[in-house]
């Protein structure tokens, strides 16, 4: 029996994994309801509307998340459709979609354009990226785009991302997005593909729920682990609510500060590994729900300094309105440093700045065109790794039998997304099953005089 900690789309995905491998689990889950980031919100005001708590995009170049959804029988629920990008630049909207438009774009001289193209196909011909790795984003992005580039697109673009501050980020960081993002266009470049459920992820996290309850699974919410249980150096069971369970071994698969906290007095070492690659941007972001479109994008890049949020993401442009009751749902996500003033504002406060710097970019935005609105909070979203510093991430199996770690922190250099996610809870739980069968050969191994 292993212990799960965690239920989010890593921890049900590793427990799928491990049942398909003979591996009883039980999985536990502080909140109410499963699903993590991927969970809904709802909107009783509106006649029970709901929505994802935050944006999630699904790709149409996901294989392993593809594979996942076959596996649970939801992927035939899936729909795909073809989605715009525009960018927000001194003022102004403007269509990124084609190549045609790339080529308009005012900010950019035609060398600079030529430069830009140049560094997405360099990107897509880069298959080792330890080299990437050690070099700072901001002078590998600066040699292939150039000057003016960095300055009217990457700059701005890894300023609202990384909450102002980039200047330790690797280049590693443009390289994953670029060949992530580029996977989706069609064959002639024009128009990016992308997925969605009607219901949302939660659609795939009950499937899994479901699949891995059907096959002797626990799964328990609402529960509060107060600690992993040690005895002669190896994990041997958890304290649930101030009680003992025994198991042979626990997964937690959260984020690395998350999991510190549970880790007992004799596991000091292992907790002063773990804390060598623990920083992370957390997320403030607002959802709107609107009784009208904003704009024709799902994606609206902000280069534009004086506007906070990293972007305006209108879900609606690619899930069909009449999924959320005929109404539009817009996120502005803004990540954030632990300094940031936006950490500790009221809701109302955030409410209020954002909506004023959304007005600037769309005067014609009136209340009435306001539904409703939610604030959503995360301390620990966004791992940062610092430039050459793939030697301090924790590996999934440490030196204390029994007790491994899951978290995003660990999907480097990859893009933490569900397709990351997923296939890295499939290989960690591979690790797992691995190792559980050699200490118990080795627990099994007759001893001789």
């Amino acid at each position: 029996m292993i212990d799960i900690v965690g239920g989010g789309l890593l921890g049900l995905t590793m427990a799928h994994e491990l049942l398909k491998s003979g591996v009883q689990v039980r999985l536990w889950e502080r909140s109410t309801t499963l699903g993590g980031l991927m969970g809904r919100t709802g909107f009783p005001e509106l006649g029970g509307v709901s929505a994802d708590r935050y944006y999630h995009a699904i790709l149409s170049s996901d294989r392993s998340l593809m594979s996942l959804m076959d596996e649970v029988g939801v992927r035939h629920r899936l729909r795909a459709v073809t989605t715009k990008m525009g960018f927000y630049h001194d003022g102004r909207c403007y269509p990124m979609s084609t190549p045609l438009e790339f080529l308009r774009f005012p900010p950019l001289r035609p060398l600079d354009r030529m430069r830009l193209a140049y560094t997405i196909l360099a990107c897509r011909r880069i298959k080792d990226w330890r080299a990437l790795e050690q070099q700072p984003v901001a002078a590998w992005l600066e040699r292939l785009s150039g000057p003016r580039t960095l300055q009217n697109i990457w700059a701005p673009l890894l300023r609202a991302k990384f909450d102002g501050d980039y200047s330790d980020v690797p280049a590693t960081y443009i390289w994953s997005r670029l060949v992530r993002t580029t996977d989706t266009r069609t064959k002639g470049g024009s128009t990016e593909q992308m997925c969605f459920f009607p219901n949302g992820y939660q659609e795939l996290i009950d499937a899994l729920a479901a699949s891995v309850r059907a096959r002797g699974a626990q799964l328990t919410t609402g529960a509060t682990v107060q600690q992993v249980r040690m005895a002669n150096g190896h994990a041997v069971g958890l304290l649930v609510d101030g009680q003992e369970l025994a198991s042979d071994g626990v997964v937690l698969a959260m984020q690395t500060p998350i999991a510190r906290r549970l880790l007992p007095p004799e596991a000091a070492a292992l907790s002063a590994q773990w804390g060598q690659l623990e920083s992370f941007l957390g997320i403030v972001c607002m959802l709107l729900v609107l009784r009208r479109s904003l704009a024709p994008y799902y994606t609206l890049n902000i280069t534009d300094a004086r506007i906070p949020f990293t972007g305006v993401i209108e879900t609606t442009n690619l899930i069909d309105p009449a999924c959320v009751g005929g109404y539009h749902l817009v996120y502005l996500p803004k990540y954030v440093a632990p300094h940031s003033p936006y950490v500790t504002m009221s809701d109302d406060d955030v409410r209020s700045s954002f909506l004023g710097y959304l007005r600037q970019m769309f005067p014609d935005l009136r209340d009435e065109d306001i539904a409703a609105t939610r604030i959503g909070r995360e301390r620990y979203v966004e791992p940062l790794h610092p430039v050459g510093a793939t030697d301090r991430i924790p590996p999934v199996v440490g030196p204390v039998g029994g007790l491994y770690l899951a978290n995003t922190s660990q999907i480097y250099p990859q893009l933490t997304n569900g397709e990351s996610v997923s296939a890295f809870a499939r290989q960690a739980a591979a690790d797992v099953a691995r190792t559980q069968q050699t200490l118990s050969t080795r627990n099994a191994a007759p001893a001789y005089a």
